[in-house]
Protein backbone atom coordinates (compact mmCIF):
# COMPACT_ATOMS: atom_id res chain seq x y z
CA UNK A 1 0.00 0.00 0.00
CA UNK A 2 1.54 3.46 -0.96
CA UNK A 3 -0.51 6.48 0.36
CA UNK A 4 -4.13 4.79 -0.23
CA UNK A 5 -3.16 2.95 -3.53
CA UNK A 6 -1.47 -0.06 -4.44
CA UNK A 7 1.84 -0.68 -6.62
CA UNK A 8 3.73 -3.86 -7.85
CA UNK A 9 6.85 -3.17 -9.88
CA UNK A 10 7.22 -5.08 -13.05
CA UNK A 11 10.69 -7.33 -12.72
CA UNK A 12 10.95 -7.73 -16.58
CA UNK A 13 12.33 -4.71 -18.37
CA UNK A 14 9.41 -3.56 -20.58
CA UNK A 15 9.41 -0.81 -23.45
CA UNK A 16 6.51 1.69 -22.41
CA UNK A 17 5.81 1.40 -26.68
CA UNK A 18 5.47 -2.18 -26.37
CA UNK A 19 3.13 -1.65 -23.53
CA UNK A 20 0.94 1.45 -25.04
CA UNK A 21 0.93 -0.47 -28.67
CA UNK A 22 -0.43 -3.72 -26.94
CA UNK A 23 -2.84 -2.63 -23.94
CA UNK A 24 -3.91 0.72 -24.75
CA UNK A 25 -3.98 1.57 -28.62
CA UNK A 26 -7.49 2.08 -29.90
CA UNK A 27 -9.11 1.47 -26.73
CA UNK A 28 -11.48 4.36 -26.26
CA UNK A 29 -10.34 5.79 -22.86
CA UNK A 30 -6.81 5.38 -23.13
CA UNK A 31 -4.26 7.73 -22.49
CA UNK A 32 -0.40 7.73 -22.85
CA UNK A 33 0.66 10.93 -20.79
CA UNK A 34 4.13 10.27 -22.05
CA UNK A 35 7.74 12.27 -21.47
CA UNK A 36 9.37 10.90 -24.62
CA UNK A 37 12.41 12.71 -23.58
CA UNK A 38 12.54 10.18 -20.63
CA UNK A 39 13.27 12.64 -17.91
CA UNK A 40 10.57 12.09 -15.36
CA UNK A 41 7.02 10.18 -15.11
CA UNK A 42 4.77 8.84 -17.73
CA UNK A 43 1.19 6.98 -17.11
CA UNK A 44 -0.39 4.69 -19.08
CA UNK A 45 -4.11 3.61 -18.65
CA UNK A 46 -7.65 3.00 -19.81
CA UNK A 47 -10.21 5.37 -17.81
CA UNK A 48 -13.91 6.05 -18.01
CA UNK A 49 -15.42 9.25 -18.96
CA UNK A 50 -17.12 11.21 -16.23
CA UNK A 51 -19.71 13.81 -16.56
CA UNK A 52 -18.63 17.08 -14.94
CA UNK A 53 -20.67 20.23 -14.02
CA UNK A 54 -18.59 22.59 -15.97
CA UNK A 55 -14.85 22.35 -18.28
CA UNK A 56 -12.95 22.81 -15.16
CA UNK A 57 -14.27 20.88 -11.99
CA UNK A 58 -13.57 17.38 -13.54
CA UNK A 59 -10.07 18.18 -12.71
CA UNK A 60 -11.17 18.41 -8.93
CA UNK A 61 -10.25 15.32 -7.08
CA UNK A 62 -9.44 14.41 -3.66
CA UNK A 63 -8.16 11.27 -4.47
CA UNK A 64 -4.75 9.95 -3.36
CA UNK A 65 -4.65 8.48 -6.62
CA UNK A 66 -1.71 10.35 -8.68
CA UNK A 67 -3.29 9.69 -12.13
CA UNK A 68 -7.07 10.05 -10.93
CA UNK A 69 -8.44 12.37 -13.61
CA UNK A 70 -6.96 12.87 -17.35
CA UNK A 71 -8.28 14.87 -19.85
CA UNK A 72 -8.39 17.75 -21.89
CA UNK A 73 -9.79 20.91 -22.12
CA UNK A 74 -10.56 22.63 -25.25
CA UNK A 75 -10.50 26.53 -26.29
CA UNK A 76 -14.07 27.10 -26.34
CA UNK A 77 -13.93 26.67 -22.15
CA UNK A 78 -12.88 30.24 -22.50
CA UNK A 79 -16.63 30.69 -22.08
CA UNK A 80 -16.39 30.00 -18.62
CA UNK A 81 -13.51 31.50 -17.64
CA UNK A 82 -13.57 35.16 -19.01
CA UNK A 83 -17.00 35.26 -20.16
CA UNK A 84 -17.75 35.20 -24.12
CA UNK A 85 -20.19 33.35 -25.92
CA UNK A 86 -18.62 30.63 -28.54
CA UNK A 87 -21.29 28.44 -28.85
CA UNK A 88 -21.88 24.42 -28.11
CA UNK A 89 -18.90 22.32 -28.19
CA UNK A 90 -19.04 20.11 -25.66
CA UNK A 91 -16.66 16.86 -26.22
CA UNK A 92 -14.24 19.33 -27.07
CA UNK A 93 -15.07 22.14 -24.70
CA UNK A 94 -13.88 19.34 -21.84
CA UNK A 95 -13.80 15.80 -21.49
CA UNK A 96 -12.63 13.88 -18.36
CA UNK A 97 -11.81 9.96 -17.19
CA UNK A 98 -11.58 8.50 -14.32
CA UNK A 99 -8.86 6.41 -13.38
CA UNK A 100 -8.34 3.40 -10.95
CA UNK A 101 -5.75 1.67 -12.74
CA UNK A 102 -2.68 2.54 -14.41
CA UNK A 103 1.16 1.50 -15.40
CA UNK A 104 3.50 4.31 -14.03
CA UNK A 105 6.77 4.35 -15.74
CA UNK A 106 9.63 6.23 -13.71
CA UNK A 107 12.25 7.36 -16.42
CA UNK A 108 14.77 8.19 -13.38
CA UNK A 109 14.76 4.93 -12.28
CA UNK A 110 13.95 3.19 -15.18
CA UNK A 111 11.20 1.42 -13.27
CA UNK A 112 7.90 0.01 -14.97
CA UNK A 113 4.92 -0.41 -12.16
CA UNK A 114 1.26 -1.27 -12.79
CA UNK A 115 -0.59 1.10 -9.44
CA UNK A 116 -4.13 0.78 -8.48
CA UNK A 117 -6.91 2.23 -6.38
CA UNK A 118 -7.19 -1.64 -5.08
CA UNK A 119 -5.23 -5.06 -5.79
CA UNK A 120 -8.15 -6.86 -7.80
CA UNK A 121 -8.00 -9.52 -10.40
CA UNK A 122 -8.01 -6.47 -12.78
CA UNK A 123 -4.96 -4.73 -11.31
CA UNK A 124 -3.51 -8.91 -11.11
CA UNK A 125 -4.42 -9.41 -15.11
CA UNK A 126 -2.71 -5.92 -15.95
CA UNK A 127 0.62 -7.42 -14.06
CA UNK A 128 0.33 -10.08 -15.80
CA UNK A 129 -0.35 -9.00 -19.39
CA UNK A 130 3.05 -6.60 -18.90
CA UNK A 131 5.23 -9.24 -17.55
CA UNK A 132 4.27 -11.10 -20.72
CA UNK A 133 5.63 -8.56 -22.83
CA UNK A 134 8.87 -8.27 -21.21
CA UNK A 135 11.48 -8.38 -23.74
CA UNK A 136 9.53 -7.44 -26.60
CA UNK A 137 11.27 -4.76 -29.13
CA UNK A 138 8.98 -1.69 -30.54
CA UNK A 139 8.61 -1.83 -34.05
CA UNK A 140 9.34 1.15 -36.31
CA UNK A 141 6.95 3.41 -36.96
CA UNK A 142 4.94 2.84 -40.67
CA UNK A 143 5.91 5.04 -43.33
CA UNK A 144 2.39 7.36 -43.62
CA UNK A 145 0.92 7.27 -46.92
CA UNK A 146 1.00 10.62 -49.37
CA UNK A 147 -1.54 13.17 -48.23
CA UNK A 148 -2.87 16.64 -49.05
CA UNK A 149 -2.41 19.75 -46.30
CA UNK A 150 -5.75 21.93 -47.07
CA UNK A 151 -4.15 25.08 -45.02
CA UNK A 152 -6.90 27.73 -43.94
CA UNK A 153 -5.55 30.29 -44.95
CA UNK A 154 -2.73 30.72 -47.52
CA UNK A 155 0.32 32.76 -46.32
CA UNK A 156 -1.43 36.07 -48.26
CA UNK A 157 -4.16 35.78 -45.88
CA UNK A 158 -2.60 35.47 -42.65
CA UNK A 159 -0.30 38.37 -43.93
CA UNK A 160 -3.18 40.68 -44.09
CA UNK A 161 -4.47 39.10 -40.82
CA UNK A 162 -0.91 40.10 -39.36
CA UNK A 163 -1.50 43.82 -40.48
CA UNK A 164 -5.04 44.21 -39.19
CA UNK A 165 -3.10 42.78 -35.68
CA UNK A 166 -0.65 45.55 -35.88
CA UNK A 167 -3.19 47.91 -37.06
CA UNK A 168 -4.92 46.97 -33.77
CA UNK A 169 -1.89 47.25 -31.74
CA UNK A 170 -1.08 50.81 -32.97
CA UNK A 171 -4.45 51.95 -32.09
CA UNK A 172 -3.65 50.48 -28.44
CA UNK A 173 -6.40 47.46 -28.55
CA UNK A 174 -3.96 45.15 -27.76
CA UNK A 175 -0.18 44.94 -26.87
CA UNK A 176 0.02 41.29 -28.54
CA UNK A 177 -2.07 39.17 -30.19
CA UNK A 178 -1.50 35.56 -30.64
CA UNK A 179 -2.59 34.74 -34.31
CA UNK A 180 -3.25 31.34 -35.39
CA UNK A 181 -4.18 29.27 -38.07
CA UNK A 182 -5.62 25.74 -39.07
CA UNK A 183 -4.28 22.69 -41.21
CA UNK A 184 -6.77 20.16 -42.37
CA UNK A 185 -5.41 16.52 -43.35
CA UNK A 186 -8.42 14.62 -45.06
CA UNK A 187 -8.93 10.95 -44.99
CA UNK A 188 -8.49 7.69 -42.45
CA UNK A 189 -5.62 8.19 -40.05
CA UNK A 190 -3.34 5.51 -38.53
CA UNK A 191 -4.22 6.84 -34.25
CA UNK A 192 -1.05 4.63 -32.98
CA UNK A 193 1.30 4.79 -35.68
CA UNK A 194 1.21 8.56 -36.20
CA UNK A 195 1.42 9.00 -32.07
CA UNK A 196 4.71 6.56 -32.35
CA UNK A 197 6.13 8.48 -35.20
CA UNK A 198 5.84 12.44 -33.48
CA UNK A 199 7.10 10.98 -30.32
CA UNK A 200 9.81 9.75 -32.07
CA UNK A 201 10.48 12.84 -34.48
CA UNK A 202 9.76 15.85 -31.75
CA UNK A 203 10.04 14.39 -27.94
CA UNK A 204 9.11 16.52 -25.22
CA UNK A 205 8.27 15.92 -21.43
CA UNK A 206 4.22 16.98 -22.12
CA UNK A 207 3.92 14.44 -25.27
CA UNK A 208 0.61 12.44 -24.80
CA UNK A 209 -2.01 10.92 -26.54
CA UNK A 210 -5.82 10.41 -25.56
CA UNK A 211 -8.32 8.55 -26.74
CA UNK A 212 -12.04 9.22 -25.71
CA UNK A 213 -15.04 9.23 -27.74
CA UNK A 214 -13.84 9.43 -31.26
CA UNK A 215 -11.80 11.96 -30.79
CA UNK A 216 -7.73 11.26 -30.41
CA UNK A 217 -5.34 14.40 -29.40
CA UNK A 218 -1.97 13.76 -30.09
CA UNK A 219 0.93 15.96 -28.87
CA UNK A 220 4.36 17.02 -28.81
CA UNK A 221 3.28 20.50 -26.67
CA UNK A 222 6.83 21.33 -25.22
CA UNK A 223 4.65 23.94 -22.96
CA UNK A 224 3.89 23.68 -19.59
CA UNK A 225 0.20 25.51 -19.15
CA UNK A 226 -0.31 24.86 -15.33
CA UNK A 227 0.76 23.21 -12.68
CA UNK A 228 -0.18 22.59 -8.53
CA UNK A 229 2.08 20.55 -6.26
CA UNK A 230 0.42 21.04 -2.84
CA UNK A 231 -0.12 24.88 -2.94
CA UNK A 232 2.81 25.42 -5.29
CA UNK A 233 1.22 26.97 -8.15
CA UNK A 234 3.03 27.69 -11.93
CA UNK A 235 2.96 28.42 -15.14
CA UNK A 236 5.72 28.63 -17.75
CA UNK A 237 4.75 30.47 -21.07
CA UNK A 238 6.78 29.77 -24.34
CA UNK A 239 7.17 33.21 -26.82
CA UNK A 240 10.03 32.75 -28.98
CA UNK A 241 10.84 30.13 -31.13
CA UNK A 242 13.53 29.72 -34.11
CA UNK A 243 14.06 26.33 -35.85
CA UNK A 244 16.90 24.16 -34.96
CA UNK A 245 19.96 23.82 -37.72
CA UNK A 246 21.67 20.60 -38.32
CA UNK A 247 25.40 22.36 -38.26
CA UNK A 248 26.26 22.66 -34.47
CA UNK A 249 27.82 26.31 -34.60
CA UNK A 250 24.99 27.45 -37.23
CA UNK A 251 22.67 25.64 -33.96
CA UNK A 252 24.55 27.54 -31.28
CA UNK A 253 24.57 30.97 -32.99
CA UNK A 254 20.83 30.56 -33.86
CA UNK A 255 20.12 29.73 -29.51
CA UNK A 256 21.83 32.63 -29.00
CA UNK A 257 19.97 34.93 -31.45
CA UNK A 258 16.89 33.67 -30.16
CA UNK A 259 18.26 34.49 -25.99
CA UNK A 260 19.60 37.96 -26.59
CA UNK A 261 16.62 38.96 -29.39
CA UNK A 262 14.82 42.21 -28.25
CA UNK A 263 11.98 41.82 -29.62
CA UNK A 264 11.76 38.30 -28.42
CA UNK A 265 12.52 38.62 -25.22
CA UNK A 266 9.90 42.31 -24.88
CA UNK A 267 7.03 39.78 -26.40
CA UNK A 268 8.06 37.10 -23.58
CA UNK A 269 8.21 39.36 -20.86
CA UNK A 270 4.60 40.72 -21.84
CA UNK A 271 3.21 37.32 -21.32
CA UNK A 272 5.04 36.70 -18.24
CA UNK A 273 3.37 40.12 -16.73
CA UNK A 274 -0.21 38.91 -17.52
CA UNK A 275 0.72 35.37 -16.00
CA UNK A 276 1.63 37.26 -12.85
CA UNK A 277 -1.57 39.21 -12.77
CA UNK A 278 -3.35 36.24 -13.73
CA UNK A 279 -1.73 34.45 -10.63
CA UNK A 280 -1.88 36.96 -8.33
CA UNK A 281 -6.09 36.12 -8.63
CA UNK A 282 -5.47 33.22 -7.10
CA UNK A 283 -2.31 33.30 -4.85
CA UNK A 284 -1.53 34.45 -1.20
CA UNK A 285 0.03 38.10 -1.76
CA UNK A 286 3.46 38.52 -1.84
CA UNK A 287 3.86 35.06 -2.87
CA UNK A 288 4.20 35.63 -7.10
CA UNK A 289 7.24 35.53 -8.42
CA UNK A 290 9.20 35.13 -11.55
CA UNK A 291 11.48 31.97 -10.91
CA UNK A 292 13.04 31.90 -14.53
CA UNK A 293 13.18 34.52 -17.06
CA UNK A 294 13.71 34.04 -20.94
CA UNK A 295 15.75 30.45 -20.59
CA UNK A 296 16.00 28.54 -23.63
CA UNK A 297 15.25 24.96 -23.97
CA UNK A 298 16.03 23.11 -27.22
CA UNK A 299 13.90 20.31 -28.71
CA UNK A 300 14.93 17.85 -31.68
CA UNK A 301 13.48 20.33 -34.65
CA UNK A 302 13.19 23.68 -32.25
CA UNK A 303 14.34 26.30 -29.65
CA UNK A 304 12.26 28.05 -27.42
CA UNK A 305 12.41 31.16 -25.00
CA UNK A 306 10.65 30.10 -21.70
CA UNK A 307 10.21 31.99 -18.85
CA UNK A 308 8.35 30.70 -15.46
CA UNK A 309 5.83 32.13 -13.06
CA UNK A 310 4.95 30.95 -9.31
CA UNK A 311 3.15 31.65 -6.27
CA UNK A 312 1.56 29.71 -2.83
CA UNK A 313 -2.33 29.06 -3.84
CA UNK A 314 -5.12 30.79 -1.39
CA UNK A 315 -6.58 28.37 1.10
CA UNK A 316 -10.10 28.79 -0.60
CA UNK A 317 -9.07 28.17 -3.90
CA UNK A 318 -8.73 24.66 -5.64
CA UNK A 319 -6.66 23.87 -8.38
CA UNK A 320 -9.58 23.79 -10.67
CA UNK A 321 -10.24 27.01 -9.89
CA UNK A 322 -7.26 28.77 -10.30
CA UNK A 323 -6.85 26.58 -13.79
CA UNK A 324 -10.17 28.40 -15.23
CA UNK A 325 -8.51 31.62 -13.80
CA UNK A 326 -5.98 31.57 -15.65
CA UNK A 327 -7.70 29.89 -18.68
CA UNK A 328 -6.87 30.89 -22.02
CA UNK A 329 -3.64 30.81 -21.26
CA UNK A 330 -2.08 34.72 -22.05
CA UNK A 331 0.83 32.98 -24.19
CA UNK A 332 -2.02 31.69 -26.40
CA UNK A 333 -3.96 35.13 -26.34
CA UNK A 334 -1.96 37.99 -25.90
CA UNK A 335 -2.79 40.96 -23.86
CA UNK A 336 -4.66 42.73 -22.68
CA UNK A 337 -6.64 38.96 -22.78
CA UNK A 338 -10.00 39.92 -23.24
CA UNK A 339 -9.61 42.42 -25.56
CA UNK A 340 -7.06 39.79 -27.18
CA UNK A 341 -9.81 37.05 -27.49
CA UNK A 342 -12.24 39.44 -28.70
CA UNK A 343 -10.23 40.06 -31.57
CA UNK A 344 -9.08 37.74 -32.59
CA UNK A 345 -12.23 35.66 -32.75
CA UNK A 346 -13.05 38.74 -35.14
CA UNK A 347 -9.82 37.58 -37.08
CA UNK A 348 -9.63 34.07 -37.31
CA UNK A 349 -11.77 32.17 -40.11
CA UNK A 350 -12.75 29.26 -37.51
CA UNK A 351 -13.32 28.14 -34.06
CA UNK A 352 -9.71 26.57 -32.39
CA UNK A 353 -11.51 23.74 -31.16
CA UNK A 354 -8.76 21.67 -29.00
CA UNK A 355 -6.14 23.69 -30.25
CA UNK A 356 -5.02 26.22 -27.76
CA UNK A 357 -6.64 24.55 -24.67
CA UNK A 358 -4.87 22.12 -22.20
CA UNK A 359 -4.54 18.58 -21.09
CA UNK A 360 -3.10 17.10 -18.42
CA UNK A 361 -3.95 14.79 -14.82
CA UNK A 362 -4.88 15.55 -11.49
CA UNK A 363 -4.67 13.60 -8.39
CA UNK A 364 -2.45 13.06 -4.99
CA UNK A 365 -3.13 16.38 -4.64
CA UNK A 366 -1.46 17.78 -7.50
CA UNK A 367 -2.56 19.40 -11.22
CA UNK A 368 -0.47 18.55 -14.52
CA UNK A 369 -1.56 20.79 -17.71
CA UNK A 370 -0.29 21.28 -20.85
CA UNK A 371 -0.89 23.54 -23.63
CA UNK A 372 -2.61 22.30 -26.18
CA UNK A 373 -0.06 23.47 -29.32
CA UNK A 374 2.05 21.40 -31.62
CA UNK A 375 -0.58 18.61 -31.64
CA UNK A 376 -3.18 16.61 -34.12
CA UNK A 377 -6.96 16.12 -33.39
CA UNK A 378 -7.70 13.18 -35.15
CA UNK A 379 -11.53 12.48 -35.80
CA UNK A 380 -13.69 10.65 -38.41
CA UNK A 381 -13.03 12.91 -41.21
CA UNK A 382 -9.25 13.15 -40.77
CA UNK A 383 -6.40 15.12 -38.74
CA UNK A 384 -6.44 18.75 -38.02
CA UNK A 385 -3.78 21.24 -36.66
CA UNK A 386 -3.75 24.28 -35.33
CA UNK A 387 -0.16 26.55 -35.52
CA UNK A 388 -0.35 30.29 -34.99
CA UNK A 389 2.33 32.94 -33.28
CA UNK A 390 2.37 35.90 -31.51
CA UNK A 391 1.85 39.61 -33.18
CA UNK A 392 3.55 42.66 -31.39
CA UNK A 393 4.66 46.00 -32.45
CA UNK A 394 8.06 44.60 -33.57
CA UNK A 395 6.81 41.74 -35.64
CA UNK A 396 8.32 41.07 -39.31
CA UNK A 397 5.81 40.04 -41.73
CA UNK A 398 7.92 37.16 -43.12
CA UNK A 399 9.55 36.14 -40.17
CA UNK A 400 5.74 35.83 -38.71
CA UNK A 401 5.01 33.76 -41.60
CA UNK A 402 7.62 31.52 -41.56
CA UNK A 403 7.29 31.06 -37.94
CA UNK A 404 3.91 28.68 -38.50
CA UNK A 405 5.70 26.82 -41.03
CA UNK A 406 8.80 25.95 -38.55
CA UNK A 407 5.70 24.72 -36.36
CA UNK A 408 3.87 22.96 -38.43
CA UNK A 409 6.84 20.76 -39.88
CA UNK A 410 6.63 17.88 -37.89
CA UNK A 411 3.09 17.27 -37.27
CA UNK A 412 2.60 17.61 -41.49
CA UNK A 413 5.79 15.29 -41.63
CA UNK A 414 4.55 12.50 -39.54
CA UNK A 415 1.04 12.68 -40.94
CA UNK A 416 3.05 12.32 -44.89
CA UNK A 417 1.44 15.34 -45.82
CA UNK A 418 2.25 18.80 -47.70
CA UNK A 419 2.30 21.26 -48.72
CA UNK A 420 3.83 23.73 -46.35
CA UNK A 421 3.47 26.86 -48.14
CA UNK A 422 4.57 28.90 -45.17
CA UNK A 423 7.90 27.73 -45.03
CA UNK A 424 8.58 29.29 -48.68
CA UNK A 425 7.46 33.19 -48.78
CA UNK A 426 9.61 35.25 -50.44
Amino acid sequence: MTEGYVRHVIVARVDPVVIFRALIAHRDGGFWLDDSLSETVSYLGVGARIETADAFSGFDTEDEFPVSRVGWIGYGARAESIGVDVGIEPQTRSTVLSVRLAVEVDHRDDEVSVIGLQRDAEFDDLVSAIEALGGQVAPTPHHPPTRTAIWRDDPSIYAGYIDECLTHIRNGDAYQLCLTTGIDVYGEVDVVETYCALRTVAPTRNAAYLSIGGISLLSASPETYFTVRGRHATTSPIKGTRPRSMDPAEDYLVKRELETSEKERAENLMIVDLCRNDLSQVCVPGTVTVSSLHRVETYSTVHQLVSTVAGELLPECSAADAARVLFPAGSMTGAPKRSAVQILERLESAERGMYSGAFGYAGAGNLTLAMTIRSIVIDGSGAHIGVGGGITSGSVLDQEIAEVGVKAAAMLGVLGASPNPYLYTE
